[in-house]
């Protein structure tokens, strides 16, 4: 079992600056939209969705899974793209959306 939770925590180490530089990005997005309506891409989230997987069936991974951490993942990433935006844009252009 060590060897095996030694296994798990370098596979860890691998996803984690993966996952923070896609949340930077995702930061760089909220600078480059200019308004907030956009923010959120629901043919882009389904694009996203798709293509891994695809991805994870090419693999032989279980798609199901992939979706479910992939969903959580995206709405996660357009929660912090929105205060983001609102950080650049300010309070005003958010109450106008």
């Amino acid at each position: 079992m060590n060897e095996l939770r030694a296994e798990i925590d370098r596979v860890d180490r691998l996803i984690v600056p993966l996952l923070l530089e896609r949340i930077q990005l995702i930061a760089q997005a909220g600078h480059i939209k200019t308004d907030r309506n956009t923010v959120r891409d629901n043919w882009r989230v389904e694009d996203v969705v798709s293509k891994v997987k695809t991805e994870t069936l090419k693999q032989g991974g279980d798609a199901d899974y992939v979706e479910t951490l992939y969903r959580f993942l995206i709405d996660y990433s357009i929660n912090h793209e929105f205060d983001v935006w609102d950080a650049v844009y300010g309070a005003k252009d958010k109450r106008e959306a």
